[in-house]
């Protein structure tokens, strides 16, 4: 078997995904009550981001083997991804208390803590990490803590452990880049430079010279060479080689607008809806203002962020129970009353333990705008606030941001103008559907006249006003998301109709609106 399990590691190593989990498939039917078998199955799953059916390979050889770290935490994060937070917790605690002194676990339940927003805490366990890791380990646990104390908004903290580890690592792009991220830089500063001399470099991996011509592409801006800097944006992302996603959503938009009509919602949520839970979503396109109203209201004495977690977007899937949008009420008799209600409890739970004591806790996961439906069926108390900012202006951002390719919609002005369509008629659709049910916050109106919009939004999430609702920077919670820093600068208008210099390159995105 030894051989056959090199030979599937050698597979997942080159890419060959689908292959190996063939080979793993086969190797676990021959040998069922192997530990490595059902681990390395779960793995070539997981890779392809299919967690919930990798879970059972995880379980499965954690049972058979409950002393093997790498299955436990393994198993933690295929969990977490999921955004089953409390039970992957337990899973972190058990990888700890078999090997208290294990690198890994160590490292890991730090990476657990950071996730669901507990810096502080990251930060004891990447401490702790470090005494312990060889020097060639310790460079992704390094990254790691900058980005807590970027969170935290300890920059002064964090660019001088930046330039430390730059001095003594060769290659060093991803921290030039955090480094290139703090503070303003123009074209004409040392800064640019480095990242020049960084570029130079002909053996840089694609998504490292990616990230640093983004950098490099904000310098230019600083400098007002737009086109250039546009030039440096627009390359950057093409580096990353990222297949559209666009078509894919369009025939989504069209299954949940023809699945989710009014009479069903309502008759769905009125069988089904029996939490008394109130969680508020956050949602919109990336780069409209979430992190901001996320800020905000969680600054409220009665709520908690509970940041961005995976956790409605598995919530759903289980709803789903793997059948196309137009079997929803299938597949929601399939699972009973009992069953609809533990997939709401699982929700609740996750929120609970990210946000504890919080009458209200905020899911800022902006995607989640896809399911509102669904939320709308387990939670009929639920509140939604949907982000909206000027399109060229949430493009603009975008193609600034080192986005993934889950959001390649916005490498460029055209496949943007056809996501932000789409996202439109659906978030129309959720208005007819459920009229009231859906706050719409204008980004330029909150960031020009704060108090009266923060005073309505408080007012539709029934909670009175607040002194400290109107000043999110002195908001002490973490912020892991791209507006990390600019969240601690206040309510400002710095950042309305920043597309205006870049206009003759937008003209898909200004002609759609």
């Amino acid at each position: 078997m030894s051989n056959a399990l090199r030979h599937i590691d050698g597979l997942l190593a080159r890419g060959s995904i689908s292959e190996a989990e063939a080979q793993a498939r086969q190797l676990v039917r021959e040998n069922p009550l192997s530990a490595q078998a059902q681990f390395i199955l779960g793995i070539a799953i997981q890779s392809q981001g299919r967690f919930e059916q990798a879970e059972p390979h995880f379980a499965r050889a954690v049972t058979l083997d409950g002393k093997n770290v790498n299955y436990i935490l393994n198993y933690g994060l295929c969990l977490l991804s999921m955004g089953r937070v409390p039970e992957a917790a337990a899973l972190y605690g058990k990888a700890r208390s078999v090997a208290p002194s294990n690198v890994d676990a160590i490292w890991r339940s730090g990476s657990f803590l950071a996730r669901i927003g507990h810096m502080e805490e990251a930060l004891a366990a990447f401490s702790k990490a470090l005494e312990r890791a060889p020097e060639g380990a310790k460079h992704a646990i390094r990254l790691e803590v900058l980005d807590c104390l970027l969170s935290l908004g300890r920059v002064d903290e964090a660019r001088a452990q930046i330039e430390r580890f730059i001095a003594t690592t060769p290659h060093h792009a991803r921290y030039l880049c955090l480094l290139a991220s703090i503070g303003k830089h123009d074209a004409e500063s040392d800064m640019f430079g480095r990242v020049g001399r960084e570029l130079a470099r002909p053996d840089l991996p694609p998504v490292d010279r990616s990230d640093l011509m983004v950098r490099r592409g904000v310098m230019l801006q600083q400098s007002k060479r737009y086109d250039e800097a546009f030039a440096s944006f627009t390359e950057a992302k093409r580096l990353l080689r990222a297949p559209s996603v666009t078509a894919a959503f369009a025939r989504e938009v069209d299954a949940r607008v023809a699945a989710f009509d009014q009479e069903r919602l309502g008759r769905l949520a009125a069988k089904y809806g029996r939490s008394g839970y109130q969680p508020v979503f956050v949602v919109g396109l990336p780069r409209s203002g979430t992190t901001l109203a996320a800020q905000i209201i969680s600054a409220h004495s009665r709520a908690g962020n509970a940041g961005e977690l995976e956790t409605m977007t598995y919530c759903a899937a289980r709803l789903g129970q793997g059948r196309p949008l137009s079997g929803i009420e299938a597949s929601l008799e399939q699972l009973g009353d009992d069953g609809v209600a533990e997939i709401a409890e699982i929700y609740e739970g996750a929120m609970r333990y990210v946000a504890p004591e919080k009458a209200l806790a905020v899911d800022k996961m902006p995607l989640n705008f896809r399911f509102i439906g669904e939320a709308a069926i387990l939670f009929p108390r639920a509140r939604f606030v949907n982000c909206t900012r000027h399109p060229a202006d949430t493009f603009i951002s975008a193609l600034q941001t080192e986005m993934n390719a889950a959001h390649s919609y916005s490498y460029d002005p055209a496949g943007y103008a056809a996501y932000h369509r789409e996202y439109r008629r659906l978030m129309a659709h959720w208005d007819e559907v459920l009229p009231g049910r859906v706050f719409h916050l204008s980004y330029e109106r909150l960031v020009s006249d704060p108090e009266p919009a923060i005073a309505a939004l408080l007012d539709y999430l029934g909670l009175p006003m607040e002194e400290a609702c109107l000043h999110p920077e002195r908001n002490a919670g973490a912020v892991t998301t791209f507006s990390r820093l600019q969240v601690r600068s206040g309510i400002n208008t710095s950042s309305v109709a920043r597309w205006k210099p870049y206009e003759r390159h937008l003209k898909p995105i200004l002609e759609s609106r």
